[in-house]
């Protein structure tokens, strides 16, 4: 299933907002700007230093997504420029790389711009004066999806752990969807367990069958799984929205199956297991189908609205209830006709073994009048 959160999906698709996505999307395809904060700035008289600085520039800039360095705003780089534009001699000294960058930050109107890239300290003593922290950014490109942009993420998070020392931060104004999307997995599948566990313990409630509450577990687990491949194919991607709605969608695969099966099992006299099935169906059949057509009629009403949210909530629905359908009136009684001899004999196993536990414990108290055994006096 493919991951993301396109942007447009949290609009009507009538909004003017979507084409407007559209057309920044096919117009200005370079994509967007990351912004890399050194919080521990290295002394910058050294040129080790800046060697490494420049390094550093260097490997973010080859990135797949990155623009290379046409795209790069690096004040070292501009520093070095205008010294050389002015004629300045740049030496391995405070006044060039200290107060020299910090008096070139204020300088003019357009060099005002990298006065936002440094963090100083103790700016009104040159003679204390201190960088402590400055960023610089490179542009990207071609981050047409959310999944591009997670790429892109996690590319850069890696290059910055490699410097620990400095501690270097990355930002994007989208990186909170990227940051979304790292996770949504895992907890999709957490929340999805969570919810089937739920749902087992309370069907044990009514129906204290260990075996049955198996199937039953196996059929909201089909139907899950049936559910969320339909979606695939319909073009729902793996999102917020599909978390939730897949979760939703546990509680109403659990209904149907739920029924037959404690309809099934509380079946009275000896009846076989294929006439169990057909005086189950008899009673339950109808309420299954006219619950699950009239749920759909209920929701089809959605499917006419311009909404990704409402249409992936309809999608969702129906197929459950399709799906569901199937499993509680051909697969599961079908299964349950099967394996009924089997629960039969676990039954038969479990009392017998509480019987002979009873008696065991009432000869271990030397409780010998406890013990009744069956006489046969005809």
């Amino acid at each position: 299933m493919e991951q993301g959160l396109d942007y447009d999906k949290l609009l009507l698709q009538t909004d003017p907002l979507v084409e407007a996505l559209a057309t920044e999307i096919k117009l200005f395809p370079t994509g967007d700007q990351i912004e890399i904060a050194i919080k521990n700035a290295p002394d910058m008289k050294i040129a080790r230093n800046r060697e490494r600085i420049e390094k550093i520039a260097q490997k973010f800039e080859q990135i797949p997504y990155s623009n290379g360095p046409k795209s790069t705003s690096l004040w070292l780089r501009e520093y070095v420029k205008y010294a050389n534009l002015t004629g300045s001699f740049l030496n391995d000294d405070r006044d060039s790389w200290v107060i020299g960058v910090y008096e070139w930050s204020q300088l003019f109107a357009f060099y005002k711009l990298w006065s936002q890239d440094f963090v100083w300290a103790k700016t009104y003593d040159y003679e204390q004066l201190s960088l402590v922290s400055f960023r610089f950014r490179i542009g990207l490109h071609d981050l047409f999806t959310p999944t591009d942009l997670v790429m892109v993420t996690a590319e850069v998070r890696e290059l910055a752990a490699q410097h620990p020392d400095l501690e270097i931060f990355t930002y994007q104004y989208s990186r909170p969807i990227a940051d979304q999307l790292n996770v949504i997995l895992q907890s999709t599948v957490q929340n999805d367990l969570l919810a089937v566990v739920c749902m087992v313990l309370i069907s044990l409630l009514f129906i204290p069958n260990p075996l049955c509450a198996l199937w039953i577990t196996i059929a909201i687990v089909t139907i899950d799984v049936g559910v969320i491949g339909f979606l695939s194919l319909w073009g729902v991607k793996l999102d917020p929205i599909f978390m939730i709605t897949v979760i939703l969608s546990i509680g109403f695969s659990i209904e149907f199956s739920a029924h037959v099966t404690h309809g099934f099992v509380s079946n009275e006299g000896n009846l076989s297991p294929q006439e169990r099935c057909i005086e189950a169906m008899e009673r339950l059949a109808w309420p299954v189908v006219h619950g699950s057509v009239s749920t759909i009629l209920g929701v089809t009403v959605l499917a006419f609205i311009n909404s990704y949210m409402v249409l992936v909530f309809f999608k969702t629905v129906f197929l459950v209830l399709v799906i569901g359908v199937i499993h509680a009136l051909v697969l599961l009684p079908v299964v349950l006709a099967i394996t009924t001899p089997y629960i039969e004999r676990f039954n038969s196993y479990l009392q017998r073994f509480t019987k002979e536990r009873k008696v065991k414990n009432a000869v271990s108290k030397g409780n010998v009048y406890a013990i009744t055994v069956p006489v046969n006096i005809s």
